[in-house]
């Protein structure tokens, strides 16, 4: 594959993973939010988004980095002008920013993930384990953390776009 096909690639999958990203934050959450009143049902609601979510949603993130990576040694190589040197280090922090998310979700979300997961199943059993409004803030909480996560590819895309100018 060429760098150029590399590059446009990286730009389409990087804005779509940030498109598809904030939508869970921004319209998934907030239907679940005014469709719910039980915690276990919001629970399952949510074990669910995120179980779909996350089949796709990290396998993009690593393939548009490798994407922005693979175009950032293509431009690094080409080493003319000196557009290229800037072309290749914004290229790589394209790549940087993208696959991001990853150790944000490890170092900052898995905590309440962790803690939705555990709410979930011991709901199963026991459907007053949890408020709804206990139910609601931590759905809350996480949404506001992917948002935040979300924007990670957002920027990958934004320095991926301007290093073609």
């Amino acid at each position: 594959m060429s760098t150029t096909a590399a590059h446009r690639v990286a730009l389409v999958t990087g804005s779509l993973l940030s498109g598809a990203m904030l939508s869970l934050s921004l319209i998934a959450v907030p239907v679940l939010l005014d469709t719910t009143t039980q915690a276990p049902q919001l629970l399952h609601q949510w074990v669910r988004m995120y179980h779909y979510g996350h089949q796709v949603l990290p396998t993009m993130a690593v393939g548009t980095s490798l994407l922005y990576a693979y175009t950032a040694v293509g431009a690094q190589k080409k080493q003319q002008p000196r557009k290229n040197m800037s072309q290749w280090r914004i290229l790589t922090l394209a790549a940087l920013a993208t696959v991001g998310m990853v150790p944000f979700t490890w170092l900052v979300m898995v905590p309440t993930n962790n803690q939705l997961f555990r709410l979930q199943l011991a709901s199963k059993t026991d459907v007053n384990i949890l408020t709804f409004e206990a139910a609601r803030a931590l759905v809350v909480s996480w949404s506001w953390m992917h948002l935040t996560r979300s924007l990670m590819p957002l920027v990958g895309a934004v320095l991926g776009a301007a290093a073609t100018f």
